[in-house]
């Protein structure tokens, strides 16, 4: 049986309103584990079963079987296999009675139009044992075998489905945005629109993972959703042809006199796609080129090799980020490679609460190897490493094996990265950090983050300083900062453009 070893992968919250996922990959190795301690795990769990009343069919024994050794062996900190499995016994046993209740509401009800969502083979165990999980910490997690077909599309960065960004609202799937040029896009799905059926099928009483599966398929099949538009007094029926979707990890633009890249993710293509960018810049832009602005805000990361790659891309030497973990070999250190593919350019990088794994590998290496200027807030602080390990046809589980460190050894768990130049404005009320986690890891042994921003300022400050308005406070900073020449130069100058208390900047 083997392993993908050192995902990182992190629940991160709700943000804009739907779950932010983050995955971090690294190597390969064999599975710990063996036959010795077979039988005491399935006396354990046969104990247990027995004291809770749940009874376990062979598949949930089996995911069972496989799951605990693995955690007792490679959790970051030693593991209590007998607590874990009582608090998935506990999810179990009130799982089962809140079926029989809503069995029994169902018996009385008067209405005969509900439409009973099939349950999945591992469902009841995914629930349960993530519970039992959740114990450890706030990324640790049970892969049923769908859920873990997802995260391989996922990192993939393509997919067959419709392209849509989707959150749950009331029950239903309520459409974020249509992605450009996409069979949703072509159809007419608008942001704001709900879906309340898949092929017939009600969403109600489906999670967002379940109703995001049900409208993946195969490309070149249909599907055909009911739809309910606010301006629409009906609701009515779409039929969508699946085709294959690439998400592009990075994107960029052409300015007058620097090149913007935003890199939203980190996939098997976030590399490659940021080489063509930077190339592209220099061969539109030449010597008249200020620098680049380099956007990572909201994003949750990815591959960390990828994230390793991307960092290497701006750097000639020095230490990229270093892992360290219960076991030897989640102890590892990478460095940069000869080669600054922008050969020294002015990178600005934009960041926030967002911000998070993977993109805070990226923007830790290059602040503290003195190759960026951060603007921004504070990042999201998740400086875990988790390892996903296959078991067979039961699925995979993802375990937090490792912290990871900056160059200069500090740790960012629940700390997050602060930037050199604070952005003073309204950011989202909902948005949440690592801390904010529930089961969320304490703050990671080491130094913490160094003194803060040297100042904060405003959009509106930073604007005053330009031939133009940029309407994104962040980024309007760092133009300003790239054509009046460095970072003091804007503190200075966006201080003497105040002429009163309530606009002064804030040096900190």
């Amino acid at each position: 049986m083997g392993m993908i070893r050192n995902f990182v992968w992190g629940m991160l919250g709700v943000r804009s309103g739907f779950l932010v996922m983050v995955i971090i990959l690294v190597g390969s190795l064999a599975v710990p584990g063996g036959c010795a301690d077979a039988k005491s795990t399935r006396n354990l769990i046969g104990e247990l079963a027995a004291e809770h009343s749940v009874r376990l069919n062979d598949d949930e024994i089996a995911v069972l079987r496989r799951a605990l050794p693995i955690v007792s062996r490679r959790y970051l900190r030693e593991v209590d296999p007998t607590r874990l499995l009582k608090e998935t016994m506990v999810a179990l046993r009130k799982y089962d009675s809140a079926m029989a209740d809503a069995r029994e509401k169902a018996k009385k009800s008067a209405k005969n139009d509900q439409t009973e969502v099939p349950v999945r083979t591992f469902r009841r165990m995914s629930l349960a044992l993530n519970k039992g999980l959740n114990v450890l910490d706030a990324h640790s997690a049970y892969l049923d075998p769908e859920s873990y077909g997802e995260l391989r599309i996922r990192i993939s960065g393509k997919f067959a489905g419709l392209g849509l960004e989707v959150t749950m609202d009331d029950g239903l799937v309520k459409v974020i945005a249509p992605i450009d040029d996409t069979p949703a896009q072509r159809a007419g799905m608008q942001a704001g629109d709900k879906i309340s059926h898949v092929d017939g099928a009600p969403i109600k009483g489906m999670t967002l993972r379940e109703a995001v599966s049900r409208m993946r398929g195969l490309v070149g099949t249909t599907i055909r959703l009911t739809v309910i538009r606010p301006e629409v007094k009906e609701p009515f029926e779409v039929l969508i042809v699946r085709a294959t979707i690439r998400v592009p990890a990075v994107r960029h633009t052409v300015e007058k006199d620097y090149g913007y890249i935003r890199v939203s993710g980190f996939s098997r293509r976030t590399k490659s796609g940021l080489r063509k960018a930077i190339r592209k810049i220099d061969a539109a832009l030449g010597a008249a080129s200020l620098g680049l602005v380099v956007d990572l805000r909201n994003n949750p990361g990815g591959l960390l090799r990828q994230a390793i790659q991307v960092s290497d891309v701006f750097l000639d030497r020095g230490t990229i980020v270093s892992v360290r973990g219960r076991m030897e070999e989640d102890n590892d250190s990478f460095q940069a490679h000869d080669g600054d593919l922008t050969s020294g350019r002015t990178v600005v990088l934009l960041m926030n609460e967002g911000t998070a794994s993977a993109a805070e590998i990226v923007a830790s290496s290059l602040k503290e190897n003195d190759r960026a200027i951060l603007v921004g807030s504070r990042s999201f602080g998740k400086g875990s490493v988790q390892t996903i390990f296959p078991m067979d046809d039961s699925g995979a589980l993802r375990l937090t094996t490792a912290l990871y460190y900056t160059p200069s050894g500090r740790t960012i768990q629940a700390w997050g990265i602060l930037p050199h130049l604070h952005v003073g404005h309204d950011r989202q009320k909902t948005a949440r950090r690592e801390e904010q986690l529930e089961g969320a890891l304490n703050r990671g042994e080491g130094m913490p983050p160094t003194v803060g921003p040297k100042a904060s300022v405003t959009g509106e400050q930073c604007n005053e300083l330009l031939a133009e308005t940029i309407d994104d406070a962040d980024k309007a900073c760092a133009v300003a900062m790239l054509r009046v020449g460095g970072l003091d130069r804007l503190i200075h100058l966006a201080g003497s453009l105040a002429d009163d208390d309530n606009h002064k900047i804030q040096r900190q």
